[in-house]
Formats: structure tokens, sequence, C-alpha cells
């Protein structure tokens, strides 16, 4: 799971710093350079050996393309990153390890919550939160992307989704995670009764309708998908 962590980790940095074009660095650049820094020190501090530092080619190939991905508006970088995910769950046991130098300052750690977590998991927890934060909006933006121009375009009208999207991922993150089911449908409820006076006002070909129903869906998904590894 380290690998995946580490994945999901530099992926959501990267998305983290990503400015707009005509920045002091290049759109790609930055978020590069940020994703390639939380693998290495994040490997080194998890005790991944140096004959397991061949696993950084594949995974910053990934990010860049992930990057590039979206200067384009392409659907690639999200498939290469599921591929990647999905290598790295099948084999990514077999990279070798040493004792993390962390190891022993997160034992140390006295935090009620974590008590029961081994390293490994708070580490995968700590990479699916920072790719929920930002990188999560642009796979939903691909799939609002791939329904229609005229969907994406509610984007623009309805900007609220870029803020409260991250918010609602990590809470509903965080809340199936600890079982509390009733909190997760609470905050799925209050999402339709916040966005129904946008839907109807509905200009009447049923986009904002589609563009709310499909970027739930498709970010509630998100939220869900890696909960079976905790």
């Amino acid at each position: 799971m380290i690998v995946v962590a580490l994945l999901l980790a530099s992926v959501g940095a990267a998305d983290l710093v990503r400015r707009p074009a005509g920045g002091r660095l290049r759109t790609v650049e930055l978020p590069f350079l940020m994703a390639l820094a939380v693998y290495v020190l994040g490997g080194a501090m998890l005790g991944l050996e140096r004959s397991g530092i061949w696993t950084l080619l594949p995974a910053m190939a990934i990010v860049m393309l992930w990057l590039t991905s979206q200067r384009r508006q392409g659907v690639w970088g999200p498939l290469a990153l599921a591929a990647g995910l999905a290598v790295a769950l099948l084999f990514g046991q077999h990279v070798p390890r040493t004792e993390a130098p962390i190891g022993s300052w997160y034992a140390d750690l006295e935090i009620p919550a974590i008590e029961t977590l081994d390293l490994d998991t708070a580490v995968l927890g700590l990479g699916v939160v920072l790719f929920l934060l930002q990188s999560a909006n642009v796979v939903v933006r691909a799939v609002l992307r791939r329904a229609g121009p005229a969907v994406l375009d509610e984007e623009r009208e309805l900007q609220g989704g870029r803020i409260l999207g991250p918010i609602e991922r990590v809470f509903i993150f965080a809340m199936a995670l600890a079982g509390q089911y009733a909190a997760v449908a609470a905050v799925m409820a209050a999402k339709g009764v916040l966005r129904f006076p946008e839907i109807s006002r509905d200009p009447g070909d049923g986009t904002r309708a589609e563009y709310v129903l499909v970027g739930s869906f498709v970010s509630w998904a998100l939220a869900f998908a890696t909960v079976p590894f905790f």
C-alpha cells in the first residue's frame, strides 16, 4: 500500500500547488517538482530501499501524464493514474523496504484517533485525503467533459462545487471509515436540498441538473472508492 499512498500523495500535492499558466514557473514545472519531492522524501521516510527507487520512474511518468492531460483536456491522465494504482495494488508489496525511519516517531504519538492504525494505513489515508482535496476535481471535470460541453459550461455558473466538493469528499471519506453512514446520507440529502433551487432554474435543456447529478455521483464514488482498503 505504500506505493499506492506515495502515488496518490504525489498527484495530490502536485495539484495543490498547480497554478494558471503564466506564473513564474510554467504550469507543469512546479507541480512536477512538488510530486517528485513528495515521492522521494516520503519513500525515504517510509523505508523504501534504494533497490525500490525504480518505482519513482513510472510514478513520475504518471504524474507528468496527469498534469499534461489537464492542459490539453485529455482523459489519458486519469486513465494512466487508474492503471498505475491497479499495478501498485497488485505488485507494490514486492517493493523492498526497511524499517521506516519515522516508525518510532509515529508509534510515540499520543493521538487517540490513530492509536489503532499502523503506519502504512495512516500514510495511505493521508495520500487519499491529498488526492480528494483537488485532484478528484480533475476526474469529475473529465467525466463532465465527456457528458458534453454544455454540461461542463454549467461549472462557470455553479462554481461552489470547486470549494464544497473537496470538503464534501473528505467528510464522506472520514465518516465512511468511521462507519457513520447516517452522517453520509445526511450530507447527500443536504446536497440535494442546497442544489434544488439552482436545478429548478434550469434553462430547460436539463444540463444544469445533469451537471449536479453527474458531478455529485462521481465525487461521491471517488470518496467511497478507497474505503475497502482500510
